[in-house]
């Protein structure tokens, strides 16, 4: 892991250096969800997707996403 972003309600935890800024603020909209469980990851292929970064990973707690795999 190379970074951690903690100023959101859940952790955002980074496995890449650079990031573009439309896929951050999806990260960060899904870290202030109430159904987000612990963390949100971003992987090194992270991009920008649908509403979850392609290369995102989420998990829920009382909920199932569909589109949580991220979609181009």
């Amino acid at each position: 892991m190379k970074k951690v972003i903690d100023s959101e309600k859940r952790p955002i935890k980074l496995w890449l250096d650079d990031m573009e800024a439309g896929a951050l603020a999806q990260a960060r909209n899904l870290a202030n969800h109430p159904f987000t469980f612990r963390h949100v990851a971003l992987m090194p292929d992270a991009h920008e997707g649908y509403g979850m970064p392609i290369g995102g990973v989420l998990a829920c707690d009382g909920a199932v996403i569909p589109n949580a795999v991220g979609v181009n």
